[in-house]
């Protein structure tokens, strides 16, 4: 049986910092922020199938904008969980389910929608690789470490990354690494839970505009950045 490659796109967040609005339906460039996102997806030549997790109130909004869309790779839509970690499962055993051929699997947060087809196919290059791999960009300002408003310490920024999606695993791993016991307690991302589980984890380059829309301020760069691309 032919390997593929599958997405897992993540839209069950609450965008709580949106101050109400649900940023994967607020319009950019007359569509919604969700169509730019999966468009890539749907366009990239190394994806063969894509599941989407969504809020359970959006469950009829989003299937109906796959058929308005007219994504064909996007086999099904299924309802996320209380925290992005049991989104990620539900639609990673919605692949085990419907694609027992799954090699490969990219995980993205649906609010990112300049991700390219470059930051794709570096993905995936480096997952197939390492097994494990995530999209990352070196840190441009000075962190500190502050405890009760004194600074603690200073991290060597040559050593910093500020982490993105896609991460790209080999689906065996990630797909077993999320029904195991430690799988239970809360992880920032996906590739936290494999660090903790001892696996090695690499990083690929994204982009300083692979931006994740979580505010007010996000919302602006990205209508300044979607329309520059357009002009």
């Amino acid at each position: 049986m032919q390997e593929t490659s599958a997405a897992v796109i993540v839209a069950a967040g609450s965008s709580r910092r949106m101050q109400g609005q649900d940023k994967l339906w607020l319009s950019l460039a007359g569509r919604v922020t969700l169509a730019h996102t999966i468009d890539t997806f749907q366009a990239s030549p190394l994806i063969d199938t894509i599941v989407i997790v969504t809020n359970t109130e959006r469950l009829a909004d989003v299937r109906n904008l796959c058929q308005h869309e007219q994504w064909q790779k996007v086999i099904a839509v299924v309802p996320g969980g209380a925290r992005r970690q049991d989104s990620v499962r539900y639609g990673l055993d919605e692949l085990a389910r419907q694609v027992p051929t799954c090699r490969w699997v990219m995980i993205h947060d649906a609010a990112r929608p300049f991700v390219t087809q470059d930051i794709l196919a570096a993905g995936l290059q480096a997952a197939q690789e390492h097994q494990a791999a995530i999209a990352a960009v070196p840190v441009k300002d000075t962190i500190k470490q502050v405890r009760e408003g004194i600074i603690t310490e200073t991290p060597d920024r040559a050593l910093l990354w500020a982490v993105q999606t896609p991460q790209v695993f080999a689906f065996p791993l990630i797909h077993q690494a999320h029904h195991m016991p430690l799988a239970q307690e809360d992880m920032t991302d996906d590739a936290t839970l494999l660090e903790r589980l001892g696996h090695a984890v690499a990083v690929f380059p994204g982009s300083y505009t692979n931006i994740k829309i979580t505010t007010q301020e996000d919302l602006l760069f990205a209508e300044v950045f979607i329309k520059g691309q357009t002009q």
